[in-house]
């Protein structure tokens, strides 16, 4: 019996030593979260500015600024051009992207996300709103200012693109840089704008790298063969490694035409970025993926831009 019980003990003290051999380490401590700096409550105020007539007519704009800009920053600039429908007059080209677009609107849904369908007017796919809010949960909206000048029916035209790019340069940019906190730099500044605004940021940004670090196009207005040509010849002598990005919709007049562009310029190895979205061409595209995806994508790349990389 005692053999029975001294072999019962010396069984259970091996048990116990073997389960404390195996027992799991501790899981190490969790390394406390980084705390998210408090989100800014902020909101675009509206600037509407005119200007004296000169260099080659009337001109007004309509600028856009995210408040509050904390004490020290300066944003980057967004040059943004209207459409033909609102070359009509001075007042309404230069309240298209605010009043027509929406813009305003959009920047405050960007500013607050996250984004829904109807901020897009539905007119987005699943996965790139997963995207869009995946960005900004990644990185909050910085901020640009976007200045939205009256652009002339006529331009390149009557009106000289080098006319309306001079004025931009020489009476536009300086008051938005004297009057905000902006920076004022080529590379810290974009130009886009859509359909023949579209078309008008590509001529201008080729035309003036001096200007402009960064160049967009929303649908722009290449109607067919030949001015495919044109805008192959005048991105390959004009980008000098700039980002340029362009975007079309399923529905848009120009899509055939873009979509040829898209190919020829990866056929000649001219680095850019091409996007299709759902849609028409129309103020409900405008509204939503053209005010979103105009102001989203120059805001990361102005950014990057200009810090470098």
């Amino acid at each position: 019996m005692g053999d029975r019980r001294t072999f019962l003990a010396t069984l259970a003290a091996l048990t116990a030593c073997a389960a404390e051999r195996v027992k799991p380490a501790a899981a190490p401590a969790a390394a406390a979260p980084v705390p998210r700096p408090p989100r800014i409550d902020r909101k675009v105020e509206v600037l509407e500015w005119t200007f004296p007539t000169e260099l080659g007519g009337p001109k007004r704009a309509t600028v856009l600024v995210p408040r509050p800009i904390p004490p020290g920053t300066k944003l980057p600039v967004l040059v943004a051009l209207h459409g033909l429908g609102e070359t009509i007059d001075p007042v309404i080209g230069a309240r298209a992207w605010p009043k027509s677009y929406a813009l305003d609107v959009a920047y405050d849904r960007l500013l607050d996300p996250p984004l829904h369908p109807e901020d897009l007017q539905g007119l987005v796919t699943s996965e790139r709103l997963t995207e869009i809010n995946e960005s900004l949960a990644d990185r909050e909206l910085g901020g640009v200012i976007v200045a939205c000048p009256y652009l002339p029916k006529d331009i390149g035209g009557a009106m000289p693109i080098e006319l309306y790019a001079k004025w931009l340069g020489e009476r536009l940019l300086p008051r938005v840089r004297s009057e905000l906190p902006a920076l004022d730099t080529a590379r810290a500044t974009g130009i886009d704008g859509v359909s023949l605004g579209g078309w008008s940021a590509i001529r201008i940004g080729m035309a003036r790298p001096d200007l402009f670090g960064v160049v967009g196009a929303l649908q722009p207005a290449i109607i067919d063969s030949p001015m495919i040509d044109w805008a192959v010849q005048l991105l390959q002598q004009g980008l000098r490694g700039r980002p340029f990005r362009f975007v079309t919709s399923t529905e848009d007049l120009y899509r055939l035409t873009l979509t040829e562009l898209d190919k020829r310029l990866t056929a000649k190895g001219i680095a850019h970025e091409f996007a299709l979205t759902p849609g028409p061409h129309d103020y409900p595209w405008n509204k939503g993926p053209g005010s979103i995806e105009m102001l989203l994508w120059h805001d990361r790349t102005l950014a990057r831009v200009e810090k470098g990389g």
